[in-house]
């Protein structure tokens, strides 16, 4: 039970980079457990189209969407309702922080990472700028180069779960 004696939910954090199948693997999530799936990137594509908004912009919608999202799900798992976050979480600090405000409501979490080769999830993002689906952005192999930098997988000692 959490503090205001409702029961205790958890909080599913998806971690992965872009094109490694985190949103296939939170709809598969979202099957077995019923949790609240909030995947923000179909917020941003039902926000801005495919087509996703130039890189100055981009950055600061995107954080906006975030933590909205983020916002969203708390105030769900502090009522007692199981909730997945589909949103990639690249940075540790990021993981860290995450966790810390998910356990300062009373709520638990379980950190999923969607472990991918880096070619094969170039190769996905690609194909799907190709004819992207309702959910996802046209993002060009450059745009993809140019965020693996940001990307810090998760190491053993934050006790991560691999995806299957």
């Amino acid at each position: 039970m959490s503090k205001s004696g409702e029961r205790k939910a958890t909080v599913y954090l998806i971690c992965g980079f872009i094109g490694a199948g985190k949103s296939t693997f939170a709809k598969k999530l979202e099957e077995r457990t019923s949790a609240v799936r909030i995947t923000k990137d179909e917020w941003m594509v039902k926000i801005f189209g495919n087509k996703a908004p130039n890189r100055e912009d981009f950055s600061t919608l995107d954080t906006n969407v975030a933590n909205l999202a983020t916002e969203f799900a708390l105030e769900l798992a502090g009522r007692g309702v199981d909730v997945i976050l589909d949103e990639g979480y690249w940075v540790r600090s990021q993981r860290e922080e995450l966790k810390e405000r998910i356990e300062m409501i009373g709520a638990s979490w379980v950190l999923y990472y969607v472990e991918t080769p880096m070619e094969q999830m170039k190769e996905r993002v690609v194909n799907r700028t190709i004819n992207p689906g309702k959910e996802s952005f046209e993002i060009s192999e450059e745009m993809f180069d140019s965020y693996v930098k940001y990307w810090q997988p998760p190491t053993t000692d934050e006790g991560f779960v691999l995806a299957k």
